[in-house]
């Protein structure tokens, strides 16, 4: 763990430097109406491709030239935020609360998602952690929201939250499923679609751990801005936090048109889409929920280099709602 620490501070203080070096760079009026956004893949992040198919910053500011990116993690989006060239971004709770607190630049302006996150086996053996012994566990990485709900529960459950972190492999979400159906790894720790497809397979079953620790309807994905944004360009920042409540209530209201919208992506036909979207443990909202217990979790267990927030407001900006 103390060599983890240290690589991320080293990370950071290399994060924080290209950043300092960056400032001024981009600081003419013109780039006032330019928005670069960027998320990851999956159901998590359904607000943000309504948002784009329906142009709903558009609509709240005129003239604004928005560049889309997909990136592979959160860290790698933190990265950009640091850099300067990332204004608004969406990551797990866990790299959102790690780099608040390691002082990049950037606050949750929104939350976006909660997602069934299960642990799925091909081992019939294996009905709980306590059954896991030399087994692997496929997760996205170490410090990720799977990794800390499974530290949860590993403290819950076994009496310590690192016991299995020597069990992890990382690996993406599409790329664990693979290894889970050839047999490569016995586990994986996952979220939506990848837990419906996987739960279709003959063989794979779901291990009871995590429902316990991290309850349905908990945050999982949250929308993060850039200080400067929020600051020097309210009125840019208020038309995304609108968009967000735009595109939260055309996924609650208008589920059959959602799924329509999003199938092409995770390649599987509206219908099918449309029932993931209803499953109970699918929830879209922009108040946070779980938060603070998130964090202070985080804090006391080692994986925050820096000291916890004190209050939910040293996470979030002054309009999210929730705890």
């Amino acid at each position: 763990m103390k060599h983890r620490k240290k690589l991320i501070a080293i990370i950071l203080t290399l994060i924080l430097t290209v950043s300092l070096a960056a400032c001024g760079g981009d600081s003419d009026s013109g780039a006032k109406n330019k928005l670069t956004i960027a998320h990851q893949y999956g159901m998590a992040y359904a607000p943000l491709q309504v948002m784009k198919e329906q142009k709903l910053i558009e609509k709240y500011y005129d003239g604004v030239e928005i560049e889309w990116s997909v990136l592979n993690s959160g860290s790698a989006i933190t990265e950009g935020f640091a850099g300067g060239s990332i204004d608004v971004g969406a990551m797990g709770v866990g790299p959102a609360i790690t780099g608040i607190t390691s002082g990049v630049p950037y606050k949750i302006c929104s939350n976006m998602s909660a997602q069934p996150h299960k642990i799925m086996t091909n081992n019939p053996k294996i009905k709980s952690l306590k059954d896991i012994k030399d087994e692997k566990i496929a997760l996205v990485n170490m410090g990720s929201f799977q990794h800390i709900v499974l530290a949860m529960a590993a403290k819950e459950q076994l009496g310590d939250a690192h016991a299995l972190d020597n069990n992890i492999v990382a690996m993406s979400h599409p790329d664990g499923m693979s290894a889970l159906l050839s047999g490569s790894v016995d586990c994986q720790l996952t979220t939506s679609p990848y837990v419906f497809k996987e739960a279709a397979e003959t063989g794979i079953s779901e291990v009871e751990a995590l429902e316990s620790v991290w309850p349905s309807g908990n945050s999982f994905i949250v929308a993060v801005a850039s200080t400067s944004l929020q600051e020097e360009n309210p009125e840019l920042y208020d038309a995304v936090v609108k968009a967000f409540d735009d595109a939260i209530e055309f996924l609650n209201s208008n589920t059959k048109e959602a799924a329509e919208m999003l199938c092409e992506a995770e390649d599987v036909d509206a219908a099918t889409m449309e029932k993931w979207l209803k499953d109970k443990d699918c929830v879209y909202s922009t108040e946070t929920k779980g938060l603070m217990d998130f964090a202070n979790f985080m804090s006391d267990n080692g994986f925050l280099e820096n000291d916890g927030p004190k209050d939910i407001s040293d996470l979030v900006f002054d309009n999210v709602k929730g705890n």
